[in-house]
């Protein structure tokens, strides 16, 4: 009970700070004896200079994060003996999963990776928010989004309607497997979510879908020396349906697919991704 105690404390003081947040960006006060405490909460944490004004990309990416972690947390505590697979249908895990990922598109490009008039590949594209935010990130680009999970597409749509941006994202139901489109400059794909068996034979799609001088990003749960942090990061990944690996291990998939200078992107943020990136002769 002490430890339990202890772990729960901080999942109530998360979820507490997500509150606030959530609070601040839907322009509510929120009962006036409940605001209180948790700007207690917050004040105990140190928060509240962070709280102020974290900008609204970070905002919605920490609040999308803690919650799909959150709500998947709680679906391997009903059902933990379930094999691996992305199999989710609530709305709030899938949009915040999208929701944590759409920074990814500024990682990428602060590392000098792609161009405003690029033509992106989002492998895994979820429901839509990375394919915004590559677009907003990419004044001039032009995205296709693929992904097998109807439940995803289905937000992805109304995502993509929402943010006005049907002109520029294509949205298709297939695995990048079935995929044969070709000419992109920059394709992004998540390991987190490609099973073993099939990860060689997708990367080797991906790279054929990119033109001469393209690149490609994988991304990978990582980023914390932290023991807890790394075996938390590898039990989501296989309850995700994807495959554990190292940066190496990346970089000799990509190397083995013919791509060239393969590096780690170096990290310069704090988010539980590691980034390896390679090029297109």
């Amino acid at each position: 009970m002490t430890l339990v105690n202890r772990l729960v404390t901080e999942a109530e003081a998360v979820a507490a700070l997500i509150a606030r947040l959530e609070l601040d960006a839907n322009g509510e006060y929120g009962d006036s004896e409940v605001r209180a405490q948790l700007d207690r909460v917050i004040d105990v944490l140190g928060a509240r200079k962070l709280c102020a004004d974290p900008g609204e990309l970070e905002r919605r990416t920490v609040i999308g994060h803690v919650t799909t972690m959150l709500r998947q947390a709680m679906e391997l505590i009903e059902h933990p003996g379930r094999a691996g697979g992305w199999i989710y249908t609530d709305p709030a895990i899938i949009q915040g999963q999208g929701a944590s990922t759409g920074i990814v598109a500024q990682l990428i490009a602060g590392a000098g990776i792609g161009k405003p008039d690029a033509r992106i590949l989002d492998v895994g594209t979820g429901v839509g928010a990375l394919a915004v935010a590559f677009c907003r990130t990419f004044p001039g680009s032009t995205v296709v989004g693929i992904d097998p999970w109807e439940p995803s597409l289905g937000l992805a749509r109304s995502n993509i309607a929402a943010a006005d941006l049907g002109s520029r994202i294509a949205l298709l139901s297939t695995r990048i497997e079935d995929f044969t489109d070709d000419g992109f400059d920059l394709v992004w794909m998540p390991v987190i979510f490609l099973a073993e068996q099939v990860l060689e034979d997708a990367v080797a799609h991906a790279v054929a879908a990119m033109r001469s001088g393209g690149e490609i990003v994988l991304g990978r749960y990582s980023g914390s020396d932290d023991a807890l942090a790394g075996a938390l990061g590898d039990l989501r990944t296989i309850r995700s349906g994807g495959t554990l690996l190292n940066a190496g291990d990346v970089r000799k998939l990509l190397e083995h697919a013919g791509l060239v200078d393969v590096r780690e992107v170096q990290r310069t943020w704090s988010a539980p991704i590691g980034l390896t990136a390679g090029r297109r002769l």
